[in-house]
């Protein structure tokens, strides 16, 4: 299958080393210790960052969420996961949605994603997020975003997404090379009850929000000034996890 895609998943990781490693890169994220995180690099790929929890196993089991790093500056970190981890319409009513003029924070989307979706993150990691200026802590990349370079997305085939077992067992629909199909927050400029979503080979198109077998691939901002690592590498096999901020009750 041609992909871009060099590793599965593995839904039964037990762990890693705990220590911290050091990293410098320039324009990066400061983090534990001297390490940093950092945005896409032609030449070593992604970072990787676990946070949250979200059925992902054929049984439905809770895995923490793997985020690639997309951007990381001394403000930002911009995370997408790693998988497609879900199926779920943009918006229930299409005629709806037009009337709106795509308006996302309109949308049954957004209100999951910042509703029962971020219920798989604990107080302490809800601290990290920051806003985006519609208000949500999690929500879904653009149009643009997906042909952003400097992210990563540098043809259609770093732009497929590989589903969760579990997302495929509760009725996420799959291609035939293995990839599913996942939103944007993006209006369709072709048919107004659309919104723009990925295709077979990772190239984009549209099809009605009212679907409700196009995946859910979310975006979060994290706040690179409470970012430390506690342990992890930041590779896929190893990917970072981060000290949480205290004061909060345990969940």
């Amino acid at each position: 299958m041609e992909s871009d895609w060099v590793r599965k998943p593995n839904w039964r990781r037990m762990g890693a080393a705990a220590a911290v490693l050091l990293c410098v890169f320039a324009w990066a994220a400061p983090c534990a210790a001297g390490a940093v995180l950092r945005g896409y690099d032609p030449g070593a790929g992604y970072q990787y960052l676990e946070l949250g929890t979200f059925p992902q196993t054929l049984e439905g089991g809770l895995e923490p969420i793997l985020w690639r790093v997309l951007s990381a500056d001394s403000e930002t970190v911009l995370l997408l996961s790693e998988y497609v981890l879900a199926h779920h319409r943009i918006h229930y009513d299409d005629v709806a949605y037009e009337r709106s003029g795509g308006d996302f924070t309109m949308t049954e989307m957004y209100a999951y994603l910042n509703g029962a979706f971020l219920e798989s993150f604990t107080a302490q990691e809800r601290a990290l997020l920051l806003a985006g200026e519609d208000g949500a802590l999690v929500t879904l990349l653009t149009k643009e975003d997906l042909g952003n370079k400097t992210y990563g997305f540098t043809g259609n085939a770093a732009r497929r997404g590989l589903p969760t077992p579990c997302a495929l067992q509760n009725g996420l629909f799959q291609y035939g090379n293995g990839s599913s199909p996942y939103w944007t927050r993006t209006q369709s400029t072709t048919e107004a009850y659309g919104a723009v979503c990925t295709k077979e080979n990772g190239n984009l198109g549209y099809i009605r929000v009212v679907v409700q077998n196009e995946g859910l691939r979310p975006a979060v901002r994290l706040d690179a000034g409470l970012l430390a690592m506690e342990s992890g590498d930041g590779s896929i096999e190893d990917p970072f996890r981060a000290i949480l901020p205290g004061g909060f009750e345990t969940e």
